[in-house]
């Protein structure tokens, strides 16, 4: 116990943040059901009620202690950098009017960022008809299960999502891995033509064939209405390959050279040597490819016809346009459940696997991105 808090042990770091998150989630958890049973709940069975209650009463048993770990953290945290501050020449941090713009502006652009999901999220929450009539920002103001339960009871959901999924794990690595080579060879100065390769990649990041020689192309190799149409086109990105490269050529040639004394080959080295060390361009590298994948749409519009290739945001974008998820309702279920109010309930579940992916690379994100955009 006494390891955990302490702030000079190696790992203390990710426990802080660990804690944090999930201090964090149950005191949302609390603040949700300690809500929801205390406002009327439309179409609540009592059986519902019932459960609300105790899970409220147990979340609430829970928040003090989440409390009381946050603030521990952050005590500890403040007492790390004090300590820090010791070991420097500066006694004391001045803080200057430009620091309180600013931190003041971006508050102000963290609220407006974080504003439409919540805004999202008390639609979702919010009984349909009444949430026509307009005026529901902040909270529901008629609060229900119903439209949540609608969309979980679609089974098309469930199929976009392992079609959704199939391909943001495998688009994701088969990319990483196939561009990261080609990064490696046009990292090294011993290419063969390397000048050449270099600005036919550049060309076709300015210049392209068009949306209809491309689904020509796509015919003609027989990838249309295929699961590889979402795998194969996407496996090469040209400012990827550049991000990783510049990556790569800031290792130490002298790695290189040693694993070549050593007999080890091109491949033997990219793979042990300089994807183990290229951790953080990669990560964030695979942030972007898997969230491109998992927002993607209109290659499903495009290039399939069968409705078991139909992805995530396909079948969201069929659901707001068209209002598919309430065909077939019954008329009780109507009244209570809208196509917007169902919309923005698909919407939520729909960034639930984002919002908890992000945080495991973003250690790396910003130091990705810095490094293998400008070192070359």
């Amino acid at each position: 116990m006494l390891r955990v808090l302490d702030y000079n042990t190696k790992h203390f770091a990710l426990i802080r943040k660990i804690a944090l998150w999930i201090s964090a989630i149950l005191l949302a958890l609390a603040a949700f059901f300690l809500y929801v049973s205390n406002v009327p709940v439309d179409a609540a069975t009592e059986e519902m009620l019932a459960v609300l209650d105790v899970l409220a009463i147990v979340f609430a048993c829970i928040a003090p202690f989440a409390i009381a770990v946050i603030v521990t953290y952050i005590v500890l945290q403040c007492k790390q950098r004090k300590e820090l501050l010791k070991h420097t020449n500066k006694k004391k941090v001045h803080i200057h009017v430009f620091d309180v713009i600013n931190f003041a502006w971006m508050a102000i652009f963290c609220l407006l960022c974080v504003y439409p999901i919540v805004y999202v999220v008390v639609g979702s929450f919010n009984q349909g008809a009444d949430y026509a009539k307009g005026g529901v920002y902040l909270l529901p103001r008629l609060f229900t299960f119903e439209n949540y339960k609608v969309v979980l009871e679609n089974t098309e959901l469930y199929h976009s999502y392992l079609v959704t999924i199939g391909r943001t794990v495998i688009g994701t690595l088969s990319a990483l891995v196939f561009t990261s080579i080609v990064a490696y060879a046009m990292s090294r100065d011993n290419l063969k033509g390397k000048n050449f390769f270099y600005w036919a990649n550049i060309v076709t990041m300015f210049f392209g064939g068009g949306l209809v020689p491309f689904f020509l192309v796509i015919q003609s190799i027989g990838l249309f209405d295929t699961f590889w149409v979402y795998i194969i086109p996407s496996l090469y990105s040209v400012y990827n390959m550049i991000v990783i490269s510049s990556f790569f050529k800031s290792v130490s040639n002298e790695l290189h050279e040693a694993a070549q004394v050593d007999g080890a080959g091109e491949f033997r080295i990219w793979w042990q040597i300089y994807m183990p060390l290229s951790k953080p361009v990669l990560a964030t590298v695979a942030l972007w490819l898997a969230v491109g994948h998992w927002n993607s749409y209109f290659d499903t519009m495009i290039y399939t016809n069968s409705k078991d290739l139909h992805t995530l945001q396909y079948f969201l974008l069929k659901a707001i346009q068209s209002s598919t998820m309430t065909e077939g309702l019954p008329e009780t279920m109507m009244q209570r459940v809208s196509p917007m109010t169902i919309s923005l309930a698909a919407i939520i579940i729909s960034i639930i696997p984002v919002l908890f992916f992000f945080p495991f690379v973003r250690k790396n994100f910003q130091s990705g991105i810095m490094i293998g955009s400008l070192k070359g």
